[in-house]
């Protein structure tokens, strides 16, 4: 039987309650479950670093099962970045082991007077004093607790930006190789994990798997047929990972380059994703790993240097559109050293890279300068000032520096694809309660939800409003079922999750019964933010609505913003 863990940090008490048939919560799961508590329990207008807040890990519906790629997890929170609703997706090993231990969800609820470890290991939760760990970043802290609670443990932990409440925290989650490299990066709830007191969440391997099937042959049928799909169709993806778009990206101009001026980078080639391998094979470095238990596309990687040190564990694209195109930085080892400094200490390398782009706007520091960045980042222990303005965000470094040029949309940074070639793209970060977060609606080349259905050109205004809908409503099915939404957020894998669903839990859903429960689903996200304050829709940086692509001046941002407006009447 599945159960939601209740935790009072501030009182230690520890309440289970049981999710039986007919639960309330019954058919929700992971991103849906998250917003529906937020939803339910948490004033939206609270702030989001007081005891009054909670985070929430919330399991998917279909996490952990036989589901190709359902090994990931959310989490969510009120954003310190953005004032509204957050969730951040992650992989790694603790989320499949979470849910094997029947947990739905933990509710974490007020504040710790002194620093926490929370350990699962089967039936037994307990809070432990963890001031030992104060301090430390996420490379040492996994070791130390591998050492201490096993080396076959899942840990979701916050570096020191999570203990300093930078409003760019993320959340580690240990990957499959015992690195803290998988994170909940976006909206810094490692920031309201840090004003919990809480430094870690440690799980040990359940003696039992506690995941059941109403019909397990049934499952197993269009689970294996699907995951062989994405194994045989996502070869290329396997070998190249993420950045094997950064070229496309870059050929169509939608590459992020000097902070958002021009859609294209004169040294792509040396930060793609066909560098990034040929540096791999050169160091004895690794691909097509998985990010977590059940992946069946594999489109990760590990980094060694030429001394054979690790630096990174997948090296992905938004990292290096934003820390590479973005600041004018060509040299995959230096985006590989700022990516494990950013893991380390708990940063969102999004965030990061749109912050480190203001500096480079005020001259604190020059164009392409990766030592300059490194040097910044690595100062963040020494509480240089300007380092701990770099962790609270892009706008923060904006309003500090007095500089205008912030890419940001809710007080979050851009992703890796310019709004003027991405035109769905930018309708998603304009109507995502998310704010600018690809993850949310990511409208990029050949992302076609319904293939019956004319989308128009990439850089065309025709029927974005349309794509963006269609593709938010299908991530947040997959964020609630606990898949990665590369498996592809299109009509055709709707029917294939909802015939799962039935397997497994008994229920009698049809294709368009799930489609019509995440359109509930994302306007419990929008209902959350409204009543914080926020407009359900918002509007890009001004110098995008002003500003034409340096390298292709006829391409703008031309979408209407009363059809921008028009996005949840027409859901």
């Amino acid at each position: 039987m599945s159960k939601i863990v209740r935790i009072n940090l501030g009182t230690k008490e520890i309440k289970i309650e049981p999710v039986e048939k007919g639960h309330s919560y019954e058919f929700y799961g992971g991103r849906s479950l998250s917003a529906i508590i937020l939803l339910d329990e948490v004033d939206p207008k609270v702030d989001p670093l007081s005891r009054d807040n909670k985070l929430i890990f919330a399991s998917g519906l279909l996490g952990a099962t036989f589901a190709p790629n359902s090994g990931r997890f959310s989490i969510g929170s009120k954003s310190p970045l953005t004032g509204g609703i957050k969730e951040a997706n992650v992989g790694g090993l603790a989320p499949t082991l979470l849910c094997r231990t029947g947990i739905k969800a933990i509710i974490f609820e007020g504040k710790a007077s002194n620093w926490q470890l929370l350990k699962i290991e089967d039936d037994k939760i307990e809070l432990i004093d963890a001031n030992p760990y104060v301090g430390m970043n996420n490379y040492e802290l996994d070791l130390q607790l591998s050492k201490r609670f096993g080396s076959k443990i899942g840990v979701f932990s916050i570096g020191i930006a999570g203990e300093k409440q930078m409003r760019a925290a993320s959340i580690a989650s240990m990957d499959l190789e015992g690195y803290p490299s998988r994170h909940a990066g976006r909206g810094g709830l490692g920031a309201v994990m840090g004003s919990k007191k809480l430094k870690a969440v440690i799980i040990v391997p359940p003696k039992v798997n506690q995941i059941k099937y109403h019909d397990k042959k049934s499952f197993q049928q269009v689970a294996l047929k699907w995951g062989k799909n994405l194994q045989e169709s996502k070869k290329t993806f396997s070998k190249f990972g993420t950045l094997i778009g950064l070229m496309g990206m870059n050929s169509v101009h939608g590459l992020p380059t000097k902070n958002f001026r021009s859609g294209s980078f004169k040294d792509a080639d040396k930060i793609s994703g066909e560098a990034l391998h040929e540096y791999l094979l050169k160091n004895n470095g690794k691909y097509g790993v998985s990010c977590s238990p059940g992946c069946m596309i594999r489109c990760s990687n590990i980094v060694f240097d030429k001394e054979g040190n690790h630096i990174t564990s997948s090296l992905e694209y938004e990292t290096v559109a934003l820390n590479g195109s973005n600041l004018l930085i060509n040299d995959i080892e230096k985006l590989a050293i700022i990516d494990h400094i950013c893991d380390d200490f708990g940063l969102d390398t999004i965030e990061v890279g749109n912050a480190l782009a203001v500096f480079m706007e005020a001259g604190i520091i020059k164009w392409g300068d990766a030592d300059g960045c490194i040097a910044l980042l690595k100062e963040i222990k020494n509480d240089n000032k300007n380092s701990l303005i770099l962790g609270n965000g892009a706008v923060e470094v904006g309003s500090v520096l007095n500089i205008s040029r912030v890419a940001h949309v809710k007080g979050q940074g851009l992703p890796g694809y310019d709004p003027r070639t991405f035109k769905g793209m930018g309708v998603t970060y304009l109507t995502s309660p998310m704010g600018a977060d690809h993850t949310a609606g990511a409208a990029i080349i050949n992302r076609t939800p319904d293939s019956d259905l004319d989308y128009g050109k990439l850089h065309t205004p025709k029927n974005k409003v349309e794509l963006s809908k269609r593709l938010q409503v299908f991530t947040m099915i997959l964020d609630s079922m606990g898949q990665c939404y590369f498996v592809g957020p299109n009509i055709e894998n709707m029917s294939k999750l909802a015939k799962m669903l039935n397997a497994r839990y008994g229920w009698n859903l049809k294709t368009e019964d799930l489609v019509e429960l995440g359109q509930k689903w994302l306007k419990i996200d929008r209902d959350f933010n409204v009543a914080a304050g926020l407009d359900a829709t918002d509007y890009l940086p001004s110098f995008m609505l002003k500003e034409n692509l340096i390298d292709l001046p006829d391409r703008l941002w031309d979408i209407e913003q009363d059809e921008i407006s028009s996005f949840w009447k027409k859901l």
